[in-house]
Order: C-alpha cells, then sequence, then structure tokens
C-alpha cells in the first residue's frame, strides 16, 4: 500500500503544498500534513517532486 511520511524536522516551508498541493496541506501552527481522503498511488509523481524540493528532506514516500 503507498504511503507518505514527514520524518525528521520539518521548517515549515510549505514548499510541499506547493509542490502537491492534492496530496499536502498546511495546517497554520502545525505545519504540513498529508491529507487524510487522497489517493496517495494517483498522486506519486507530485509526491516525488516535492520530496526532491523539500530542503530538508523529511518527506519520506513508498509508492
Amino acid at each position: 500500500m503507498p504511503t507518505v511520511w514527514f520524518e525528521g524536522n520539518c521548517v515549515k516551508c510549505a514548499m510541499c503544498t506547493e509542490e502537491a498541493s492534492r496530496v499536502f496541506v498546511f495546517v497554520e501552527n502545525v505545519g504540513p500534513e498529508v491529507r487524510t481522503e487522497v489517493d496517495i498511488a494517483s498522486h506519486g509523481e507530485d509526491i516525488k517532486r516535492a520530496a526532491q524540493f523539500c530542503p530538508t528532506e523529511c518527506i519520506k514516500y513508498s509508492l
């Protein structure tokens, strides 16, 4: 089953929400979170791109 999660120290730059807005949502005072209703398998390329641009490399995934 495809999964995506955050690991490490996120700096809350919101870059992931810009690259994969259908997968990630930015929550005020918390930071980015994975949307619960998203079909991760359908957005694999967006997730890979968001992980590539993440400055702290804290986006992890298994597609």
